[in-house]
Parts: C-alpha cells; structure tokens; sequence
C-alpha cells in the first residue's frame, strides 16, 4: 500500500519512508491528518474524554491496566508444574541430621549419581506430552530445599557456633574473647594430628608398637544400575570399616558386609577389630609386650563407647597386646588417613558396575594396584555379642568427654584417662572393678567365648526388598541368586 505526494515527490509504502527534509510544520499535520482521516482537535478531544470517563469512576490515581488482559495463549497450566513437583518428590532423599549452618536444618539430599539434566530427562522420559522446558524444571526444583550428595556432616560443631558469637559480638572484648576460644580449639586439632604424626614415627621405630586408624565408609548402595528406574529404588545397603595400620606397609584391612548381615553399631566395630586382631597377631608369651594405639573419630555409636572400651580390656585380658590406648580427634577435624583410602576406593566406584556384595569386594581389591587393599568380607557369625558392661563404671566418668583413654595389663583393674592429648597432663585412673575389702582389686573376668550377636540374617525391609525384586529383571543370572536369598520383613 503506498501513497504519492506530488508537490515533494516522494511516497510512502510499508517497507519504506522517505520524507523530504524541508517539511514545514503545517505541511506535517496535513499529512498526518490525510493520513489518519482524523484531525487534531478531534484526537485531543478522544483522550480527554477518556481521562475524563476513569476519573469519573474514582480511580484516582490512574490505575496501570498494563498486564492485566487475560490473552496469555503460551502460559504454564498449573498442572504441568504440580507435575514436576510430584516428579521431583518421588526421588529418594536422605535427611539432614548433622549441619546446622545457613538454615541446612531442613534441607534433604538427592543420590550423588543424580544432577538436574539427568532428572529433566526422566521426566521428559515418563511425560513425553509435556512441553516443560529445562528452565521450568530448575525453577521449580530451586523452591524444594533439596541438593545433590551427602549431607554436610563434617562441619565442626563448635567452629560455626564461634563464628555465629563473633558475627554477634558487639565489643571489642567479646570478639577478642571469642578469637580466644577459636584459637585453643583449633591448637587442640592441630595437636590431635601432630600426636598421630608421632605415634607413626615411634611406630616405624618400634616393631612392638602398633598406631591403627579406624573409620566407617559411606554406604555403598547395590546394584548402581544404568536404568533410570533404579533412582526411584532403594538399593542394598553396604557397609565397609576401614583399619589401617600406620607406619608400616601393611596395606589397609576392609572389613566388608551389608544390611542382611548386620547393622553398623557398636558391635559390628567391634567385632571387626576383633576379628583383625586375631588374624594378624598371637597371644604374647612369656613377658613380653606390645602396644597398640586405636586412633578415631568420637562417632559415640561406633567407636566412643563402653563396649570398644570392654573390647580393649578383653584384649589385654587374652594378652594380645599388653597395653592399649585409643585417641580421640577432635569433631569437626576428624580427617584420618582412611579418607584417602575412602577417595581411591569413591573414584573407582563411579567407573565399576556393582551387582552384589561380591562385586563391591572385588571393587575394593582391584581399587590401586600397588599394595592392593586386603578384604574381609564379614559373615553372620563373625559378629559377636561383645560385652559392653563388665567393666564396672564409676561414676563421674564421661568416657564421650575424655580424648584419651589406656588400658594396661600392669594394672588391668583401672582405666586411664585424660582430657587432652598433652603428655604434661597427668593420668587420672579410675577403677573398673568392684572393690574386695582389706583385698587388692581383681583384674576384670571375660568369658572364653561370646554368643553370636544374629542368630539368623537381617531381614530387609519389604519396600526395599519389592524394589530390589523389580531390578532382577536388569542384573545377570548370578546377582538374580543372591537378591532371591535375602529374607523379607513381615
């Protein structure tokens, strides 16, 4: 569509306009007049009565109508984005137990193995009508409170607790009195592993004496299947405890067993350390001596408890080692050098296909291949009822608060204690068995044997167990065999 103007020569079309560039003012708004077929008393007259007619409905000051049509032909229904909550939600997570930093109290945690691309593509895979796109998904999963991996369970306690002070603090005393106490509790940490430095030097001097790090590994869930179905499973549970000797080439010892077998307490670590001691050391003869010194982290269920204490007296009572100690780190720097063992063991099994526990064993002995790792793969009846109450407790005693504690054939009737790992600090000794009048203390009575702590395998619980009967389909016929041997909860 054009139009001519014959007094400049020119036109206007849709594509172009030229416009002559001596115009005068009049010769525009007959123009724009001609064009429009309106003129400009009459455009003035159009808005001031509609400013006019909104006043007269008292909406005063103006009210922005901008947005406010209903014509929205590419809006998100909400059910499209109910559905991706509801896909989100069906992932199992794990609970936050440990951190308590930046409002992480109630944040729940996805499998490592999952990110936010790989959860689009399942959903897209069971929706493929849906028309949500990526950003949609990221949206929505950003107001779950979820995240990716373990939780945060390593954080020092007492660190975030100064941190949180000293951003309160409002005097120069406080703060300095805060950077104070933050000061001595890291020379503590710091100590800890200056200790353990040392102890590994005696060690390598020493052939009688024996420094072992304990630790638990994370759980190693099988089968890690490919199939996407497996993120909305629950898997077999598989636990692993680390026992690494330091200063000598030993290679590290892991003691290797899952959720039908037993659970992962007190007394599965002590059993384990049991079962290492048997199998790499004799009953001393004669007057002989030889030391060991546990170091670990203060997890109370696992390793800061009366039943490893029990277990220490036990071994000296059975002269496997004439002296025992076992020394605490610090909570929140309880890095030990099995968590380099756990990294090596973490790499290899992102590229390893893991079926069963068998294939997790395998796994860890194939996992380096200078000074391979040494398995024990646990059985039921390897886990004893040990002890937990022979040893007479006095009172006042808080083992949990004590960062070293010494068991010794010389005076098997005390345990020795200390508050710190500072050799200037003295033994304080308490007695752990009843007192006999006008007679001298005796020495604690273990029995010669234990009762096996599960008499039968641990059933998995039934929603676990139907979800692993569905994967069967996906494994080979060998991993098929041993899922089918696993007991139901009723």
């Amino acid at each position: 569509m054009c139009w001519v103007f014959p007094d400049y020569a020119t036109y206007v079309c849709s594509v172009t306009l030229l416009i002559a560039l001596n115009l005068t003012d009049e010769r525009k708004l007959q123009l724009f007049t001609e064009f429009y077929a309106v003129s400009y008393e009459r455009q003035q007259a159009i808005i001031l009565s509609s400013l006019e007619q909104q006043v007269a409905e008292v909406r005063s000051p103006l009210e922005d109508l901008r947005g406010k049509h209903k014509n929205r032909p590419h809006s998100i229904h909400p059910a499209v984005r109910e559905g991706i909550r509801e896909h989100i939600q069906s992932f199992p997570r794990q609970p936050n137990h440990y951190s308590r930093m930046k409002g992480d109290v109630e944040r729940e945690y996805l499998s490592p193995d999952l990110n936010l691309l790989r959860m689009y593509r399942l959903y897209k895979e069971n929706n493929p009508s849906s028309t949500a796109k990526f950003w949609l998904y990221r949206d929505i999963f950003k107001q779950q409170n979820l995240s990716f991996g373990q939780p945060r369970s390593d954080t020092c306690a007492k660190c975030d607790a100064l941190f949180s002070k000293l951003t309160a603090a409002t005097t120069d005393g406080e703060r300095l009195k805060i950077a104070t106490e933050s000061e001595l509790h890291h020379r503590k940490a710091e100590k800890a592993y200056t200790q353990l430095q040392a102890d590994t030097e005696w060690a390598k001097a020493n052939k009688d004496c024996h420094v072992i790090c304990i630790d638990m590994q994370g759980v190693v869930y099988t089968p890690n299947l490919t199939h996407s179905n497996v993120y909305y499973q629950r898997q077999l549970a598989n636990y692993n405890l680390c026992i690494q000797e330091m200063g000598t080439d030993n290679p590290p010892t892991m003691c290797l067993w899952h959720e039908g077998i037993a659970h992962r307490g007190s007394i599965e670590v002590a059993s384990c350390l049991l079962k290492w001691v048997e199998t790499s050391f004799a009953p001393l003869v004669h007057a002989k001596e030889r030391k060991l010194i546990i170091y670990s982290d203060r997890c109370c269920g696992q390793n800061n408890n009366w039943r490893v204490l029990n277990l220490m007296a036990l071994l000296v009572s059975r002269r496997y080692f004439s002296q025992i100690e076992q020394k605490f780190m610090v909570s929140g720097h309880s890095f030990l050098p099995c968590d380099r063992s756990f990294a090596t063991l973490e790499k290899r099994r992102k590229v390893s296909t893991l079926y069963t526990p068998s294939n997790v064993a395998e796994m860890i002995r194939g996992a380096r291949q200078q000074h391979p790792f040494k398995v024990i793969e646990m059985a039921c009846a390897d886990f004893r009822q040990l002890p937990d109450s022979t040893l007479k407790r006095p009172p006042g005693l808080l083992i949990t608060s004590m960062m070293w504690l010494k068991v010794t054939a010389a005076d098997p009737w005390y345990i020795h204690t200390k508050m710190s790992h500072s050799l200037y600090e003295g033994w304080k000794t308490w007695l752990i068995t009843k007192q006999r009048k006008n007679q001298p203390p005796p020495a604690p009575l273990f029995s010669s044997t234990y009762a096996r702590a599960y008499e039968d395998p641990l059933p998995v619980k039934k929603e676990k167990y139907h979800d692993l009967m569905s994967m069967l389909d996906y494994m080979p016929v060998e991993a098929q065999a041993f899922y089918e041997t696993l007991e139901c909860e009723e």
